[in-house]
């Protein structure tokens, strides 16, 4: 027996090794996984106090606990529930007057000096940038026109999508996201 396993390992080409030695790491790792989770699932049930369904036996003069009504205990739920309804009557009221409250406040407050001068240091930069948008807009359209007779069609996408990767990519994935939602998403749920 030992003679023909070692003859047989010596049939084994030495270019299959690292084949060999990978495939039984991922078989050690997939068996371990698999004693790592049914040692938690075995834990689990004793915590939770579950039994497997083969070790259940048959009762059969066993009958539901909601067949009996508890009268006492059914008075003492609906007395808590109109307690729980007035306290929530009442804190509805308060909101209504806490709003009416609000509402009859003078809603702006006179302006100080520091925040006129916070409201035109916003107008100022917002034009600002209104502007600098603008110019390199229009730089950007010049130098792309300059772009555009120099390259072709084709030249164009690549230099674009070189230029710039991350956005491509997110917008094309937004594009698929929505060309499957609207057309599959839509067909599985009328099917």
């Amino acid at each position: 027996m030992e003679q023909t396993l070692q003859e047989t390992l010596q049939q084994i080409p030495p270019e299959a090794w690292p084949i060999i030695e990978i495939l039984f790491n991922v078989t050690m790792a997939a068996a371990g996984i698999w004693l790592a989770l049914t040692v938690f699932v075995i834990w689990r049930r004793h915590a939770s106090n579950l039994t497997p369904v083969n070790a259940t036996s048959k009762n059969n003069k066993a009958q539901p606990d909601f067949l009996k009504v508890d009268q006492k205990a059914r008075a003492e739920a609906i007395k808590r529930g109109d307690l729980h309804e007035r306290a929530l009557d009442r804190r509805d009221a308060e909101e209504a007057r806490a709003e009416v409250k609000a509402n009859s406040a003078p809603r702006r407050e006179p302006l100080t000096f520091a925040r006129r001068i916070a409201g035109l240091v916003t107008f100022v930069m917002s034009v600002f940038t209104l502007f600098s948008i603008v110019t390199t807009s229009i730089f950007t359209v010049s130098r792309m026109g300059d772009m555009v007779g120099e390259m072709s069609a084709v030249d164009r996408m690549v230099s674009i999508v070189m230029a710039h990767p991350i956005p491509v990519a997110v917008c094309v994935l937004i594009i698929f996201a929505r060309v499957y939602t609207q057309f599959f998403m839509t067909a599985k749920k009328e099917g």
